[in-house]
This record gives C-alpha cells, sequence and structure tokens, in this order.
C-alpha cells in the first residue's frame, strides 16, 4: 500500500546517499544523481542489446538477461522484446515464473515477483512516485520509489499495469488491461482500472 505522501525536507535529503534515500522511498531527483542515471542508461542499452540478439539466439539472449538481473531464479523464462527492466539489481524472481514479451519496470524500486507465475505481455510493473499536486516539485523533478511485491502462483492478463507501493498476495489473478492500484490479498481474481475484486477462490 502505497505511504502518506509528505513534502521532501530537502535539508536534511541532501545529507543522504542517494541509495540510502531509494531504499528507504525517500525524495530524490532524477536529473541530479549521476549514479542512478548511469544505472538507468546502462540498463538500457544492455536490454537493446539482448533484445537484437533474441532475433537469432534466444537462449544467449536469456543467458544474458539472467546475467544481467542476478537475483532471478535460473528457470525463469522470458520472452523477447523486453521493453525495459531499469534496475536489475533490484528484481527478484522466483523459480518456475514465465513473462512474456514488452515487460517494462521502472524505476529502482524493489519488485518481487514469486514462483510459478503467468506475466502476460506487455505487463508494467512502476515504483516511482511524483507529487500529485505539488507542479513545483514535478518541475523539479522529485520522486521517490515504493516496493512491488508479486506473490507466488499468480496470472496477470495482458497489458497490466501495477503500480507503486502495491503487494499482491499468492494465487491472484488479474484481468487483462488491468492497474492495480492497492494491495490484493490472495485468492483473489481482480479485473478493472482500477482493480477491484469480482471473485474470492
Amino acid at each position: 500500500m502505497q505511504k502518506k505522501l509528505d513534502e521532501p525536507d530537502i535539508e536534511t535529503l541532501a545529507k543522504k546517499d542517494i541509495f540510502a534515500k531509494v531504499a528507504d522511498g525517500n525524495w530524490y531527483q532524477y536529473a541530479k544523481e549521476p549514479q542512478i542515471q548511469a544505472i538507468v542508461k546502462a540498463s538500457t542499452q544492455a536490454i537493446q542489446r539482448i533484445n537484437q540478439i533474441a532475433v537469432t539466439d534466444t537462449q544467449e539472449a536469456l543467458r544474458q538477461i539472467h546475467a544481467l538481473a542476478p537475483n532471478i531464479a535460473n528457470d525463469v523464462e522470458f520472452y523477447f522484446p523486453i521493453t525495459n527492466i531499469e534496475h536489475p539489481n533490484n528484481l527478484y524472481i522466483g523459480e518456475g515464473t514465465f513473462i512474456n514479451l514488452n515487460f517494462t519496470i521502472l524505476s529502482a524500486g524493489k519488485v518481487t515477483i514469486g514462483k510459478n507465475c503467468f506475466l502476460g505481455p506487455n505487463t508494467q510493473l512502476y515504483t516511482p512516485n511524483h507529487h500529485p499536486r505539488n507542479k513545483v516539485l514535478r518541475r523539479a523533478g522529485w520522486q521517490y520509489d515504493l516496493p512491488i511485491t508479486i506473490g507466488d502462483d499468480c496470472w496477470f492478463g495482458g497489458s497490466v499495469i501495477v503500480l507503486p507501493g502495491v503487494t499482491i498476495g499468492d494465487n491472484v489473478v488479474v484481468g487483462a488491461g488491468s492497474v492495480v492500484t492497492h494491495d490484493i490479498p490472495s485468492n483473489t481474481v481482480v479485473a478493472g482500472n482500477p482493480a477491484k475484486p469480482i471473485r474470492y477462490e
């Protein structure tokens, strides 16, 4: 669930390491954080290279995506192309999971996907937030990241979007085109924008 939104304490945040800010869900300015920019640029280029390799050699592309994202189980399978995984070290995927084409993860928040999940094409997982009311903060590029957690045995239809800070339990089915804005308990079928329960297993 998303935390309560506050204004950034700029003076205090200026003294804090960028990776500590990201991990703690604190505000930061992407345009003023060269370390974060370097990670995103490098991962974007790597994904583009891997997609090119996949055109002729899927197994080599899979090998390289596993090397790029070291915290995913050995048998996790991807269909290519992958749109982007901005922070591969922050992605954790359990055994037996399958991810269909055009998979997207933005930005630096931790993303955990459980075992034996099926994620449909165009799955989009978004961890960054900007201020919904303060346009001055948006103009200045302030953002913060919240983790996304997906349990075991989940099935997403095509074009599912999951927003920052959401936790999805085990054995959850998310209908195609849904936007998941809040936590979903285990053994639930949800659909819609915003996604709402339509059945409990």
